[in-house]
């Protein structure tokens, strides 16, 4: 199951990767490409952490790679603790997106952001392919630990 664990981080970390680097090819600096009435592809450099909070910060992102760096070990380690395939799956998500997002400061200096989800005036900050798979992992976590542990100990 652990090496199941190492391969679904792999694909996460490879799609996430290929997926920035093809939308920054085809968007032009300050363009967008309209997906549906509600998606637009857009080019976000984010180099603070969620929707660009403390992006200011002196070496923010030597601090963020480096915070991200110990909740990926920590979350290795629970991995490497559980026998339980949601919970691995929850947490090999959840890395594979940190692991993704600090490719992006290492090799870009800023997280690249690219999805904008908006419905009429309300809309989501930009976000990536690595965001989408930490709340999948978490989600999943909460599904397991809140809704599928209590209907399997009735």
């Amino acid at each position: 199951m652990k090496k199941l664990c190492l391969i679904v981080i792999l694909i996460i970390v490879l799609t996430d990767q290929a997926s920035k680097l093809y939308i920054n090819s085809l968007i032009d600096e300050g363009k967008s490409i309209e997906v549906s009435r509600f998606i637009k592809l857009v080019e976000v450099w984010n180099s603070g952490i969620s929707f660009g909070m403390f992006s200011t910060l002196p070496y923010n992102g030597l601090f963020f790679s480096a915070f991200s760096t110990l909740i990926v070990s920590v979350l290795a380690y629970l991995v490497y603790k559980s026998n339980d395939k949601l919970t691995c799956l929850g947490f090999s998500l959840m890395i594979g997106g940190a692991i993704g997002n600090v490719v992006d400061r290492i090799y870009w200096g800023a997280v690249y952001d690219f999805i904008y989800f908006h419905i009429g005036n309300w809309c989501w900050p930009a976000f990536n392919l690595a965001d989408l798979y930490i709340a999948c992992g978490m989600f999943t976590l909460l599904y397991k630990w809140y809704i599928y542990d209590r209907l399997i100990s009735k």
